[in-house]
C-alpha cells in the first residue's frame, strides 16, 4: 500500500494520540511527523552525512492541516483550538487499519470501540433520527439536523466536508465490525444491528437532499485562514 502524505500525517496523529497527547498542537505534528516520515516531512537542503533531512518542514504540515487537504476533507482531522487538533473517530479508525495492512502492527480496538458506540449513541438519539422513524420527516428543521451533523449552521465549507465524512465514516466503520451481529451500547442495554445503522445512513441521505439549498450556502462560505493564505496573510 503505498501512504500518501496525508496517510503519513495520519499516522503520525495517531501516535501523538497514542502517547497521550489529545488534542495537540500543529507544532507537536510538525515533529512527530518529521520524525516518524523525515524523508516526507523533513526540510529540503539540510541534509546530514547519511543524507537524511535533519529539520522539519512546517510548512509542509501546515498546509496539509490548515487548509482544504485530504486530512481534513476526509473528516479525519478536527481543529478543537487556536492551531490545536485532534484526531475524528474515523482518523483513528483508518489510522488503525494503515497500521494493521502496512505496517503488521497490533492494534488495540477496544478503546476504539467504546468511542464508536458514543458516537453512535448521540446519533441514534438525535432530534432527525426520531422524526425520520416516527415518519415525521417533514417535520425535521434544519437545526435538528445540524445537530445531527455536529455542526452550526456558521461552519466552513471545509469542515462541514469533514464532519459529514467522518459522520459516514463512524456509521461504515460500525457496518464493517457487526456485518451479521447484533451489538449492545452497554451491558444488557438496548441492541442495535445493521438494519438501525442503515437508519442512520437514509435519514443522512435525506437529510442532504431536504436541506440542499442551506447546505450551498455553506459549501459556498470559504474558510476564512484558506482565502488569507491565499492573499498572503499569515
Amino acid at each position: 500500500m503505498q501512504l500518501s502524505v496525508s496517510d503519513k500525517l495520519l499516522l503520525a496523529a495517531f501516535e501523538l494520540e497514542q502517547h497521550g497527547n489529545r488534542p495537540f498542537s500543529a507544532e507537536d505534528l510538525v515533529v512527530s511527523a518529521w520524525k516518524k516520515f523525515p524523508d516526507t516531512f523533513g526540510l529540503a537542503g539540510h541534509q546530514n552525512e547519511h543524507s537524511q533531512l535533519m529539520y522539519p518542514d512546517s510548512n509542509r504540515v501546515f498546509a496539509e492541516v490548515m487548509g482544504s487537504k485530504p486530512i481534513r476533507k476526509k473528516g479525519f482531522l478536527e481543529k478543537v483550538g487556536s492551531k490545536m487538533y485532534q484526531l475524528t473517530e474515523s482518523g483513528r479508525a483508518q489510522a488503525r487499519i494503515y497500521l494493521e495492512s502496512e505496517f503488521g502492527e497490533p492494534v488495540k480496538k477496544v478503546a476504539l470501540a467504546r468511542e464508536l458506540k458514543g458516537q453512535l449513541i448521540k446519533l441514534f438519539k438525535s432530534k432527525a433520527v426520531e422524526k425520520f422513524r416516527n415518519n415525521r420527516f417533514e417535520d425535521i428543521t434544519f437545526y435538528d439536523a445540524c445537530a445531527f451533523w455536529g455542526i452550526s449552521p456558521r461552519i466552513s465549507a471545509i469542515e462541514f466536508e469533514g464532519r459529514v465524512a467522518n459522520l459516514r465514516k463512524i456509521i461504515e466503520t460500525a457496518q464493517q465490525m457487526l456485518k451479521d451481529q447484533i451489538a449492545s451500547f452497554e451491558h444488557g442495554g438496548n441492541t442495535f444491528d445493521n438494519k438501525d445503522l442503515n437508519v442512520l445512513v437514509s435519514t443522512n441521505d435525506q437529510l442532504m437532499r431536504k436541506f440542499e439549498n442551506e447546505i450551498a450556502v455553506i459549501t459556498q462560505r470559504k474558510d476564512k485562514r484558506t482565502v488569507l493564505s491565499k492573499i498572503g496573510v499569515k
